[in-house]
């Protein structure tokens, strides 16, 4: 009996805005600014739009990833994806 291992687009998009909600927490600590400020920078950056290619999966890996793929993207060594 084969299993289904596809998840539906809907429950997939709630598990990466509960991860970035996750990540900008962390980097709102890491880089000492508000939630606030953080926030709309990070949905502006590559990183939160490779989130939402369904082929990379980097929401996978958990907010710590996300964290560390964000900050080498904005400090300009941002790694690319295959």
């Amino acid at each position: 009996m084969a299993v289904d291992s596809t998840i539906p687009l809907q429950k997939e998009n709630a598990a990466i805005d509960m991860n970035i909600q996750m990540a900008v927490d962390d980097l709102s600590t890491i880089l000492h600014k508000p939630v606030e400020e953080v926030l709309p920078q990070f949905l502006q950056s590559r990183t939160c739009a490779v989130l939402y290619d369904r082929e990379t999966k980097l929401w996978w890996d958990g907010p710590s990833v996300i964290v560390e793929y964000y900050l080498e993207e904005i400090n300009g060594s941002t790694k690319e994806t295959s």
